[in-house]
């Protein structure tokens, strides 16, 4: 044992001598490599390197996936958020686990490889139940020779149309699931790193955000005088680098809704209401105004629904 501790603080005191030269040779800082993270690295810290960031290919798409450290928060109408609903109320602690979100909504072009690799009718019905509207206006996915392609353009804007269903079809598919609402707003506030936002990322709107204000193209149907989606990840991401939880889709959730839930939401992991004829959407999208893309602000539709504003995005439990 004494012959082992001498080894190791020899060793320690030899690297400790070479550092000088690492740190000119790096842009990191002594204490982000060399001796610093040695030391971590052999006597343990709080870091954990199995949890991090990763693309996630396993489905045949690439999707690249956010580590997102579970805690503690208060969710609902904590101080920042003005304006809130009643649903919005009281605001109380909750604590989530580990787990990952996508980086992006998910797009056409993602949602398009999922249509083309299952059993679907042409009208892209599985058992009974629409995942997608392939015949709205406002589609940007069609069924041409065989196959389910985006629009002109439009591979890397988010899916819309999609129904509860379908997101939970999809989600299935690439080997995870829709986020909690918990999980959601965690996220979308920024988790371990929150600054305490308004917004997810920011308190400017149109730093993170595709609204009403902001959302006209060229490229749009025509309806609110020419806005509509745009390309994902444009703007300026949360503090966990998540892109869009503010603005350009509304994005569907696992739990049912009920207007009271947060008065008896357990404080761990909480799942939404057991029973409920209508599944939550966060986030606003490009057709709102700014009440409805705080982060704490709740939209609830039935599951059944295909709207042009509404889209989701992909979770993962922690390996």
């Amino acid at each position: 044992m004494k012959l082992n501790l001498i080894t190791f603080f020899t060793s320690v005191l030899v690297l400790a001598f070479t550092l000088p030269t690492i740190s000119q040779t790096s842009n990191e800082t002594p204490e982000e490599s060399g001796l610093g993270a040695w030391l971590v690295s052999v006597m343990g810290g709080d870091e954990d390197s199995s949890f991090v960031d990763y693309i996630d290919d396993s489905c045949g798409i690439k999707l690249d996936l956010v580590a997102v450290e579970g805690g503690s928060f208060e969710m609902g109408c904590t101080g920042e958020q003005d304006n809130c609903g009643i649903d919005e109320q009281p605001a109380h602690e909750v604590i989530v686990d580990d787990f990952y979100m996508s980086r992006y909504e998910v797009t056409n072009e993602q949602f398009c490889a999922f249509l083309n690799s299952v059993d679907l009718e042409a009208n892209a019905l599985k058992n009974g139940k629409q995942l997608i509207a392939l015949d709205q206006k406002f589609s940007q996915i069609h069924f041409v020779n065989g196959q389910f392609v985006p629009e002109a353009g439009m591979g890397n804007y988010p899916v819309v149309e999609v129904s509860w269903f379908g997101a939970v079809a999809f989600c299935k598919w690439a080997g995870g699931r829709l986020p909690t609402e918990a999980e959601w707003e965690y996220a979308a506030r920024g988790g371990v790193k929150s600054e305490g936002y308004l917004y997810s990322g920011g308190n400017g709107l149109d730093e993170v955000a595709w609204h009403y204000d902001n959302s006209q193209r060229d490229l749009s149907s025509g309806f609110y005088e020419n806005h509509g989606t745009m390309p994902v990840g444009l703007k300026k991401p949360n503090e966990l680098g998540i892109y869009d939880m503010t603005g350009n889709v509304f994005e569907w959730c696992s739990d049912r809704y009920n207007r009271d839930y947060y008065g008896y939401s357990p404080t761990h992991n909480p799942t939404g209401p057991e029973s409920g004829y209508s599944r939550v959407l966060r986030g606003g999208s490009w057709g709102d105004e700014p009440k409805a893309c705080r982060v704490s602000y709740r939209v609830s539709v039935g599951e059944y629904t295909n709207y042009f504003m509404y889209g989701f995005r992909f979770v993962k439990d922690r390996k």
